[in-house]
């Protein structure tokens, strides 16, 4: 494998990696491992270089010390990996993370060496993101859900080879769907799910409820399509706002109700449906409770109230 250092007019190194030619014709025959190897820039997410290898047996990578997380995923064959002085071996369908700043040696097995796809990737959110999917310094080897499809998208990194803001944003979109698959193989609910506060999701609920109260909602549904847990929602909607967001949505609901009844001439079923019941008998019931009247009395009450004495 031949590398060239190259450095543009800002002083960025960009590594290219001609690979030998593959003979897969998924595979492109060159091969380029993008940008800064040492990325010290503000984005959460930034692809550093990424490329392809065949190896043969016995091909031994290191040791080396990184700049940058690098995330080797296996396709085919097996090896051994070294890192903080334990031996890991590795096997195809499973990914090894090498730390920056760590001296990590890494050997294809002479048997069967290994195939492996790589992606070496900076930014502030990545470390994160490494803990969600399940990485530790003490397991640093993981075992994949889908290493082909993880692979095709490093395939995917490394044909946004120029150094555009185009293929800049396609490499970023690239990795970001990586993580993303990663996390969707995690077989467990991860924490990084919920990217915001307790307060910013009881809020986007609390909008869409007013946005959406003359519709058919599930608060099941409300938390699903806001990325949570109901009982999550129901705890941080409670705290934010005093009361469950299904007693809300029905407090809402008679609010609407009630200004449609002293306002309108709109029959009484005509209301239910413009407030979110399909059931004239439900919405009757759940005015009277609400109110303490049913919708009939309440209008006959209001325009009792507003005629001149």
């Amino acid at each position: 494998m031949n590398v060239d250092i190259i450095h543009d007019s800002e002083g960025a190194v960009m590594e290219i990696h001609s690979l030998p030619t593959i003979p897969r014709a998924s595979f492109p025959p060159a091969l380029m491992a993008d940008i800064q190897n040492d990325y010290k820039g503000t984005s959460p997410y930034h692809v550093n270089y990424c490329g392809y290898q065949q190896c043969s047996p016995g091909h031994k990578a290191g040791p080396f010390i990184r700049t940058s997380y690098l995330i080797h995923v296996v396709v085919r064959g097996s090896g051994i990996y070294y890192y903080h002085g334990k031996i890991f071996p590795v096997q195809a369908g499973q990914a090894f993370l090498i730390y920056p700043g760590e001296t990590t040696t890494y050997i294809a097995d002479h048997n069967t060496p290994w195939e492996y796809g790589w992606v070496g990737c900076s930014g502030y959110r990545i470390p994160e993101l490494l803990r969600e999917v399940g990485f530790t310094e003490d397991n640093p080897v993981l075992s994949l859900h889908k290493a082909d499809t993880l692979m095709s998208i490093i395939l995917n990194m490394m044909d946004a080879q120029k150094m555009t803001l185009t293929d800049e944003l396609f490499r970023t979109a690239e990795l970001l769907r990586f993580f993303g698959m990663m996390l969707q193989g995690h077989g467990q609910a991860p924490s990084l799910d919920r990217l915001y506060s307790g307060e910013t999701y009881a809020q986007v609920a609390f909008r869409y409820l007013n946005d959406n109260y003359m519709y058919k909602i599930s608060i099941s549904d409300l938390a699903s399509t806001i990325g949570v847990e109901r009982s999550y929602l129901w705890r941080v909607f409670l705290q934010e706002y005093h009361e469950s967001p299904q007693k809300y949505l029905q407090r809402l609901r008679m609010e609407k109700a009630r200004s449609l009844l002293e306002s309108s001439t709109l029959s009484i079923a005509d209301i239910a449906s413009r407030v979110g019941y399909d059931d004239y008998t439900s919405f009757t019931k759940m005015f009277r409770q609400k109110v303490g009247m049913s919708p009939t009395e309440y209008r006959a009450a209001t325009v009792k109230k507003d005629s001149p004495s």
